[in-house]
């Protein structure tokens, strides 16, 4: 799976400035408010060419698993995915128990937000250790 990191841009500091004073209105991070208005600016052919590139990243597996937990083309947060829950309790119980990491894998959600997923689990008495 390709990166969500990619190379930084310059804009002017009027245009910074702009985004910050319209991520805080919105409420909005400025990396999600600089997508959201990239992406609604951009030409139909263009959006259409970026849709398809994304396809092709990702293997025909991994798209029926990103398809289930989308909401309007974002990822829903794991603590909203009712079955990625379900999943981590079922592979938490498996014996041998996979690693953190694997049921990340597994359930195609980051590492870090299974992870803090899992010990609010723990701490709630959902999981046991």
């Amino acid at each position: 799976m390709p990166s969500t990191r990619y190379t930084r841009i310059e804009i002017t500091q009027e245009a910074y400035m702009g985004l910050e004073a319209e991520a805080v209105l919105q409420g909005k991070t400025l990396k999600k408010l600089a997508s959201d208005l990239i992406l609604k600016s951009i030409s139909a052919k263009a959006l259409k060419f970026v849709q398809q590139s994304s396809k092709s990243f990702s293997g025909d597996e991994a798209d029926g698993q990103d398809e289930a937990h989308e909401i309007g083309g974002h990822r829903s947060r794991i603590s909203e995915n009712a079955e990625a829950i379900q999943q981590i309790k079922d592979l938490w119980s498996q014996i041998p128990r996979p690693s953190q990491r694997e049921i990340a894998k597994i359930i195609n959600y980051p590492a870090s937000s299974t992870k803090y997923q899992i010990k609010n689990m723990l701490e709630r008495g959902e999981l046991e250790e």
